[in-house]
């Protein structure tokens, strides 16, 4: 294979201030390596603008470590064929670009609660569908404002978590509940995901990926709840009328994606065969990636138990994880298609340099690394810059 080293594309962005923002620590140059045209693809890819608005449902519900839609409509679009594959699904950018596509879709996740957002944010209907979830939603809204003169639900939470939230913000989120479990399944699924949008920014937590108590946190006003949660209901219907007239537009067939909780490592794959994976893996050490979710669990009625069992890359587990990463590349080469790829977003981690690691796991597996880009990423804890590849796998 010729190698090639180089550098490509545009300067980084400016540092920001403050907390790190979803999707907004990208771009850059591109380091290339592998294939020349193939990683100048790779680099392409990437080549995303942090500051453009994101399109369809991809903003409506913030998700940490997310890869950035722009580079997986590219990817996919680059490499055209059937079967999608994603055992790392998250909130589902890939699943939603999956479907723009038109092509089947798999992804796996060890909690219910991103394969509930993905779930969510690939909901195709008529006009009628969409808007009737928002006007559910209002209703709900109106509803639980009304029932706090009178009301005093039982809390689902645990006394643990009540001390993550106001206790008028709690006992809000408490009638949302209560009321949205009381309508039909899918509003009741679509509702309970809309809630979840707005439940890291109402409590006291600082952000998705930093599960500790803002010291600088201001309460939240009454009715902050309500006010919210049927402000990101319209933004839900907006996206997914946008979703289902862009399918409509390009006479795109839809393709119900297959969102399952499974473990990566050892997770049924399509037996057909897998014509592309597009993917995000957890980063090593960085996150422990099940405790991210702890506001949630209640919400989404959801024992932990699994999702932190069956974890990889966790902190408190990153000694496995060139043992996992392993076991997962191989059952993902072992289903492709003679064809097929395998494109993966992956970063440093504790110790970790992530292109070694993959390079040295597709040679032990047999396998070819084809092609990476990589560029620098601020580290927002303050240590030196880190580095994320954009690698290209082949058998």
């Amino acid at each position: 294979m010729v190698r090639a080293q180089g550098l490509i594309g545009a300067p980084p962005a400016p540092p920001m201030s403050g907390h790190k923002r979803s999707l907004t620590n990208t771009g850059g140059r591109c380091r290339l390596s592998g294939d020349p045209a193939l990683a100048a693809t790779l680099a392409h890819c990437l080549a995303v603008d942090p500051a453009a608005p994101l399109p369809f449902t991809h903003g409506f519900h913030a998700y940490p470590a997310r890869m950035h839609p722009e580079t997986a409509r590219r990817v996919i679009a680059t490499f055209p064929g059937g079967h999608i594959v994603d055992p790392f699904v998250g909130a589902g950018t890939t699943a939603v670009e999956a479907v723009r596509a038109g092509r089947p879709f798999t992804g796996f996740d060890i909690s219910t609660i991103p394969l509930e957002i993905a779930w969510t944010r690939t909901r195709i209907g008529r006009p009628a569908q969409s808007r009737h979830v928002e006007g559910t939603a209002r209703r709900v809204a109106g509803r639980a404002f009304q029932a706090l003169a009178y009301d005093v639900p039982r809390l689902p939470w645990p006394r643990t978590e009540s001390a993550w939230y106001d206790p008028h913000t709690l006992r809000e989120i408490a009638v949302l509940k209560r009321l949205i479990d009381g309508e039909t399944p899918p509003v009741r699924r679509l509702l309970t995901v809309v809630l979840s949008a707005v439940l890291v920014k109402l409590s006291h937590q600082i952000s998705e990926s930093d599960v500790k108590k803002d010291r600088h946190f201001r309460p939240r006003p009454r009715g902050a709840a309500f006010r919210w949660f049927s402000a990101k209901s319209t933004e839900l219907t907006r996206g997914l009328l946008a979703l289902s007239a862009d399918l409509f537009r390009r006479k795109i067939p839809f393709h119900e994606p297959d969102l399952r909780r499974e473990d990566a490592r050892d997770a049924p794959l399509p037996p057909d065969g897998v014509d592309l994976v597009v993917t995000s893996p957890p980063y090593a050490g960085t996150y422990d990636y099940a405790h991210q979710q702890a506001r949630r669990y209640p919400l989404f009625d959801e024992d932990p138990q699994f999702a932190e069992e069956h974890e990889l890359g966790a902190r408190r587990a990153a000694s496995t994880y060139r043992v996992d990463m392993e076991a997962v590349i191989k059952r993902l080469l072992d289903a492709l298609t003679p064809q097929g790829r395998i494109v993966m977003l992956i970063g440093d981690g504790q110790q970790v340099k992530a292109d070694a690691l993959i390079a040295a796991t597709a040679a032990q597996l047999g396998a070819q690394m084809l092609a990476m880009a990589s560029q620098s990423r601020k580290d927002w804890r303050g240590g030196p810059p880190k580095q994320e590849h954009l690698i290209l796998l082949g058998r």
